[in-house]
């Protein structure tokens, strides 16, 4: 196992990775040396893209280009807030009758053709590419933990896992948002923490969701006792509720709506995410966009005020989420009152209005000391290093939070297996008594399920799991009891592990299948698109090196037409005849590159289209080059005959005047040193002449190498003399 870790904290906007080196935290940054990767992918012709360019091509590529990825993990589109996230998107996912059991995805046009992509696939392809992030940096792991909502369900979690193998990593622990907060808290405060336990409120306010969550800390234990989460009350939602206001005054004065065009839409909302972090700062701010839509400019006027006014749904909401939780957490035994400090995670929670709703409701000043956009990324790290043999840290351990209650059911009758709220990773026994239930047939089934609760109101369908149980025989002998074990592992997902029957003091092991799960792909599913996302890398690859390959003939043809322009540095090496032959080739071939031709992504094909004019030009070069060096190593043959020629006259005067000299030489030996400088300076002038009439749009009859050769054995002829050698 690699001793490498890497801490990911997938937010609906921004991914930030983290790893530790030398026990000091680091955030690792994209190829843009950015500390926040956009979780976006983009498609483009035949080339995929993410994060910085993803982005950036948001707004022109917007028909293949998914932006808050890990949002549509696990989704439906019977979900009652489907079309609440569809607003979001640049255009809505559809259901495909014809694959994967008529699951959510994108269709998109991708060089043509109308392809199909799964949110798990397209979250997988994000992964992969992030990865690379790391590797350039010399981390060699596959191995990460991961954090995730806690309001997920089973199938976000499972569908989450689903995009990491695609990806080809490993996730070690699928990690709450709670847990890996507590994590980054614990660390840093942990030598604050005295014997009596420190009860703790967190408000994490992100780009799209809300947790409240309170947690005890000592210096052996991390507790998390009561989490409440909304899965829309965020950044966007304040922003959009502004942009449809901009949108309205717009509609007035043109008679067009902006979020009815998707390029005008996305303009719009970047627009009011800059304007309203502005005015954390500002009292009033003016969003101006030119030419928005049909030539149009929007120009809309903000104040403060006037955003508190049209943010109030928002704000009324934010401030009932944050006396439901304390109802919720007294219930769990929290005394509000007796809370050390209320910590903020997330840049919104930075909005006045908001900061004041906290304070008004929790009677106290909001601690700002954790990093907001690193504090996840930091806990998913710190949680990965705390689980590797490679190092050692507290010894403390965490109790994560179960979101959900978890039901079993047997023959019209349940049992309440996992509570909301129980730590896990868990495991919890389940008898079932024969003088109840009906054990006369070959198998028993068992459905394993989610409560009925307001909060999974959008699951039609609450079964996670159903088992078979197979009964031995003979059926003559009764069966007092029956034993189920059920884990909740450390992703929070629930599943049987062993089944027991027992008969007048004998046990007997059952065994079961597992006949449906109501999550994640199947194996030969996710098999086909993981092996589909290598070989999709390989095309990437070899993509990206025909765009470098484009590039660079691109800048070849600029720099060259500069060069053999009549005041360029190749017109004295180049002919007419092969100035218009290369013009010409180098039009073409332009013309070609601006095309639309599949075959600009073929490296192959770029470099045999592109052969003619290399065969013109590079002789060119080659010339230039050639005769260039030739006057470099003139000139370096100059200045060493005139160094020789001044030092060995100097050591000649010294000599005949009995002065001491640095080296042992006789004047014999120095008359036989210049008469060999005489000679190859002779030897220079007549080279030099010779090269001097001949034109440059040929190679000189003088190799720069025979000069350079010269110069070294020149240079051996002295040091010969000198040792005596003949």
């Amino acid at each position: 196992m690699s001793k490498d870790i890497i801490g990911i904290s997938v937010g609906s906007k921004n991914t930030i990775i983290g790893t530790y080196d030398k026990g000091s935290f680091k955030v690792i940054t994209s190829d843009t040396s950015s500390r926040t990767i956009p979780t976006v992918i983009s498609y483009s012709g035949l080339e995929r893209t993410f994060g910085d360019i993803a982005f950036n091509k948001n707004r022109s590529n917007y028909k293949s280009t998914i932006i808050y990825l890990n949002r549509w993990l696990g989704m439906k589109k019977n979900y009652n807030f489907f079309e609440d996230e569809a607003k979001f998107a640049n255009f809505s996912p559809k259901n495909n009758p014809e694959y994967y059991n008529n699951l959510l995805g994108f269709y998109m046009n991708i060089n043509g053709t109308k392809l199909f992509y799964l949110p798990e696939a397209l979250m997988g392809s994000f992964f992969n590419k992030i990865k690379n992030i790391w590797l350039n940096n010399n981390i060699n792991t596959n191995n990460i933990v991961i954090s995730i909502p806690d309001y997920s369900t089973v199938q976000e979690r499972k569908a989450m896992l689903d995009s990491i193998y695609i990806s080809g990593l490993n996730c070690i622990a699928l990690l709450n948002e709670s847990s890996a907060i507590s994590m980054n808290y614990a660390f840093q405060k942990m030598k604050d923490f005295q014997n009596n336990k420190r009860t703790v409120a967190f408000i994490d306010l992100g780009h799209s969701q809300l947790t409240i969550f309170y947690a005890e800390f000592t210096k052996e234990l991390i507790n998390i006792i009561s989490v409440t989460s909304e899965r829309f009350c965020g950044a966007r939602d304040l922003d959009f509720l502004i942009a449809e206001k901009a949108a309205y005054e717009f509609q007035k004065k043109y008679g067009i709506d902006p979020l009815d065009s998707p390029k005008a839409k996305i303009s719009l909302m970047n627009a009011v995410n800059k304007a309203r972090k502005n005015l954390s700062g500002l009292k009033e701010i003016t969003i101006s966009i030119d030419g928005i839509i049909d030539g149009k400019d929007l120009v809309y006027n903000l104040t403060r005020e006037n955003m508190e006014q049209i943010i109030y749904p928002i704000l009324s909401k934010f401030e009932s989420f944050c006396k439901n939780s304390i109802i919720k957490a007294e219930q769990k035994g929290i005394n509000i009152k007796n809370i050390h400090s209320v910590e903020m995670v997330g840049d919104t929670l930075r909005t006045p209005c908001i900061s004041q709703i906290i304070k008004n409701i929790f009677n106290k000043e909001l601690s700002k000391t954790l990093i907001p956009d690193e504090c996840i990324s930091r806990g998913c790290a710190l949680f990965a290093m705390m689980n590797s043999p490679h190092y050692k840290t507290q010894n403390f351990s965490i109790k994560h939070y179960n979101p959900y209650p978890i039901f079993l059911e047997c023959q019209g009758q349940e049992v309440k297996v996992f509570s909301e709220g129980d730590n896990y990773p868990s495991q919890k026994m389940i008898k079932i008594p024969g003088d109840i239930f009906d054990f006369s047939g070959k198998e028993i089934y068992i459905k394993i399920r989610y409560g009925n609760i307001p909060e999974l109101n959008f699951l039609e369908d609450k079964v996670i799991q159903e088992y078979k149980i197979i009964l031995p025989f003979p059926k003559s002998i009764s069966i007092d009891k029956i034993e189920l074990y059920y884990d909740l592992d450390i992703n929070c997902l629930p599943k049987l592990s062993k089944a027991y029957m027992y008969q007048k003091n004998k046990t007997n092991f059952l065994n079961y299948e597992l006949i449906k799960e109501n999550f994640g792909l199947i194996k030969s599913g996710l098999d086909f698109l993981k092996n589909e996302e290598i070989e999709q890398e390989k095309k990437d690859n070899m993509i990206k090196e025909s765009i470098s390959y484009k590039n660079s003939l691109e800048e070849y043809i600029y720099k060259t037409r500069d060069k053999i322009d009549i005041k360029g540095e190749l017109s004295d090496y180049i002919t007419k005849n092969e100035k218009e032959k290369l013009i010409d080739e180098m039009d073409k071939l332009m013309k070609w590159l601006y095309s639309d031709d599949k075959d600009l992504y073929n490296k192959t094909k770029l470099e045999l289209n592109s052969s003619e004019m290399k065969n013109i030009s590079e002789p060119i070069y080659q010339r230039f080059n050639e005769w260039n060096l030739l006057n470099e190593y003139y000139l370096k043959l100059q200045n060493l005959i005139t160094e020789k020629t001044l030092f060995y006259t100097s050591l000649e005067e010294k000599i005949k005047k009995g002065e001491n000299v640095d080296i042992n030489i006789t004047l014999d030996k120095l008359y036989k040193i210049q008469k060999i400088i005489q000679e190859e300076f002779n030897n220079l002038e007549r080279k030099m002449y010779q090269t001097e009439k001949e034109s440059k749009i040929n190679m000189p009859s003088i190799k720069a190498n025979d000069v350079l050769n010269i110069i070294n054995i020149f240079e051996q002829k002295i040091e010969n003399i000198i040792k005596g050698i003949n």
